[in-house]
């Protein structure tokens, strides 16, 4: 599934997606960020990092969750798949992040759902996380779900020599980047109608 597909709402194929990540960060001490959007699919390009929209859906107004209920389901499909397939060798799936802090506390303060844990699947491919996000927008209008493609010490912060001036400084400097990060997103692409 590619377009927009499946009742109006789908952007992108997660699965392909994530294959398609595989492919091009799976290589092995890959220290290049690639670029994005060679990937071949919707993409907001963030330099450092990127965010895939797989779907967008507008609330329901008069209480009809139909639309709503089928980006969940989207949701939990492609979590299961994505820990099928990717769940070991340079994957490792189903790792928790924390809603309270670091890239989670950042999610959720921009309108990401916290769906009980694990709260997100997070996949790591060599030095980047993937995260599921599924969030809604702040006028209540919208409801995304995207990978979100970031740097791994944004999840996982693991010094390399702790306790020195230039541990301390990187770890400084991971933290402003996180900060600095724009995870809110919207597709340039007309909003399906209901």
């Amino acid at each position: 599934m590619t377009g927009i597909e499946q009742e109006g709402a789908l952007v992108s194929d997660g699965l392909a997606v994530m294959h398609a990540l595989e492919r091009v960060l799976g290589r092995r001490y890959s220290e290049k960020t690639p670029r994005w959007t060679d990937l071949g699919f919707p993409v907001i390009d963030r330099g450092s990092y990127a965010i895939f929209p797989l779907a967008v859906v507008r609330t329901p107004q008069d209480g009809d969750s139909g639309m709503t209920e089928a980006l969940s389901d989207m949701r939990h499909g492609l979590r299961r798949s994505c820990v099928h397939f990717f769940g070991g060798d340079d994957f490792h799936a189903e790792m928790e992040l924390d809603p309270e802090d670091g890239y989670g506390r950042k999610l959720v303060d921009s309108g990401a759902l916290v769906t009980g844990p694990p709260w997100e699947c997070l996949w790591c491919i060599q030095r980047f996380a993937v995260v599921l996000v599924h969030s809604v927008d702040q006028q209540r209008t919208l409801e995304t779900l995207a990978l979100h493609i970031v740097p791994m010490d944004w999840v996982r912060y693991q010094p390399l020599n702790s306790g020195t001036k230039r541990e301390a400084s990187r770890h400084r400097r991971v933290i402003r980047e996180r900060e600095d990060a724009d995870v809110v997103w919207s597709w340039p692409l007309s909003v399906p109608d209901e």
